[in-house]
């Protein structure tokens, strides 16, 4: 399932992503917290104890633009790494700093409207199956890795079930703590 969902955002967020920031050496081969906790798997933490806080409201019409489901979640994760801090500068536009319980953040307003359903079907066969995982990927070549997609920002909800021809909007809302 987190391959489809990769591959989903991936072709998204490609062109947002991938020229606008510096590659990133950093892996578990090198001193320090690094991208990934070993060869296969990456470093990720609970947004619930980080500087990070996410939302996501996930919408999805069918193919007549009649409303199916809403969905919204706040139980997120990130990598620990400066990517994540660079994803968020560089690629989410205009922030506001907004104050809550008297801790200041700043909020990016991110949204993806009309997600290819048809992208998050694990093969071309299926015409339709449950999604309960969303994410915004960054995509490079990583030292001891190759080329690869690796999610920045996380997100589960209940799943959504969907059909390939249902048109789908991702609306995170990422709030990040200032020092």
């Amino acid at each position: 399932m987190k391959g489809i969902v990769i591959l989903s955002l991936c072709v998204i967020l490609v062109t947002l992503i991938s020229g606008s920031i510096q590659s990133v050496t950093a892996d578990h081969l090198e001193p320090g917290i690094g991208v990934f906790h070993d060869e296969n798997s990456l470093n990720t933490v609970s947004t619930k104890d980080s500087k990070y806080q996410i939302y996501i409201q996930v919408e999805v019409r069918n193919v007549q633009d009649q409303l199916i489901s809403i969905i919204e979640s706040s139980s997120g994760y990130i990598i620990p790494h400066e990517i994540t801090d660079n994803t968020f500068n560089e690629n989410f536009g205009k922030k506001e700093i907004i104050t809550i319980d008297n801790i200041k953040y700043e909020k990016a307003h991110v949204f993806f409207v009309n997600i290819d359903a048809k992208q998050l079907m694990r093969d071309i066969s299926q015409t339709s199956r449950y999604v309960g995982t969303w994410k915004i990927d960054f995509c490079d070549e990583f030292v001891g890795h190759e080329y690869r997609c690796i999610p920045v920002f996380s997100i589960n909800t209940s799943f959504v079930f969907i059909t390939e021809d249902d048109v789908i909007t991702n609306k995170w809302t990422i709030l990040r703590e200032l020092n």
